[in-house]
């Protein structure tokens, strides 16, 4: 555990000395998004049973010019995410957990030098597994179902760079979770 406490460590270290060409997201940049969300995406209906965990990467490939001082940044990157949720239907209570698979695209709103705007897109797979935790008499009806399937959706976000390596973010939207907040570490 200590090892994996000292790696974590050097890592936050390392992403925030590392030097970047200005103090937001711009053409060649690449950043590493970490969060946790809140609220189900993937079984709307059901209650949230713990924080979703998510890690994304995204590459800025296209700079467009919008006039003097305003300029967009679309980036590319992957999604990878972890969650569950949960139900009572009265004879028990149906557990599920999923973890989701994504390509995501953003579209970066520049005009600030360290507020970073963006909406976004993700298109995945999710794969899971759903099981029953059933109430004393229930136990008779065997219940576990794996779940798969394609998850797409959108989502708005922002982030505010403490350094040029450093950001906090949060995400609303239809993506991993319904609102995620987390860390940036630009590089």
């Amino acid at each position: 555990m200590k090892k994996i406490n000292l790696l974590f460590v050097a890592c936050m270290l390392f992403f925030m000395t590392a030097q970047s060409q200005n103090d937001n997201f711009a053409k060649g940049s690449s950043a590493v998004n970490v969060g946790l969300g809140f609220g189900n995406t993937i079984y709307g209906g059901y209650n949230m049973g713990f924080p979703s965990i998510s890690a994304s990467y995204e590459l800025g490939i296209v700079e467009i010019p919008m006039g003097s001082s305003m300029h967009g940044v679309i980036s590319a990157g992957g999604l990878a995410g972890y969650g569950g949720s949960k139900k009572d239907f009265g004879y028990g209570t149906v557990k599920i957990n999923y973890f989701l698979l994504a390509a995501r695209a953003n579209y970066h709103f520049i005009f600030h030098e360290k507020f970073d705007p963006y909406a976004g897109i993700i298109l995945g797979y999710y794969f899971g597994n759903s099981t029953v935790d059933y109430l004393p008499g229930w136990e008779w009806w065997e219940f576990s179902e794996t779940i798969n399937g394609p998850h797409a959706g959108g989502y708005v976000g922002a982030r505010w760079f403490f350094t040029p390596a450093l950001a906090a973010f949060a995400e609303l939207g239809w993506n991993v979770s319904i609102f995620t907040v987390g860390a940036t570490f630009k590089f």
